[in-house]
């Protein structure tokens, strides 16, 4: 299996879940398993609270810019999973599907780690993958998503 890995940004959080901030992209040949997830807010540190949500998704919607995975390994293939940022038409959710669903302060850089056995499992589905979004009703600054997985 190979390593790969792609980051997304989003200039301003929402108060609503609407802004993918990024979207790991399924292969209808090969399924992915995200094991590591960072996530970072970019405004003047401050004490305020970013709900995470990783969610499923079943319609890749509008990407206004895609995301070259870029492989930990230079001798490996390229990504047969695609990565997307900058949504024009948000991609369509699976309702109660969240995945990941944490509140984090804006002053930390968070890592999520995956226990092994314990990945986001990208299907082998065209169309499908997982989205990541942050919703704030306080903070309006900038946030990032890296997400590391092997194919």
């Amino acid at each position: 299996m190979d390593h790969y890995a792609a980051t997304g940004t989003i200039a301003a959080v929402t108060a609503s879940p609407g802004d993918t901030v990024l979207a790991v992209l399924a292969n209808a040949t090969r399924r992915g398993a995200i094991g590591t997830v960072i996530f970072s807010h970019s405004a003047t540190p401050a004490d305020n609270v970013i709900q995470w949500l990783a969610r499923r998704l079943t319609a890749v919607g509008i990407e206004g810019a895609g995301v070259v995975p870029i492989a930990f390994d230079g001798a490996a293939p390229a990504a047969l999973l695609d990565g997307a940022e900058g949504h024009t038409t948000e991609p369509t959710y699976t309702a109660a599907s969240e995945l990941i669903d944490e509140d984090l302060n804006q002053r930390a850089t968070f890592t999520w780690q995956a226990r092994p056995g314990g990945e986001l499992i990208v299907p082998a589905t065209a169309s499908n993958g997982i989205g990541f979004t942050p919703i704030s009703a306080a903070y309006t600054g900038g946030a990032r998503v890296t997400a590391h997985w092997y194919e």
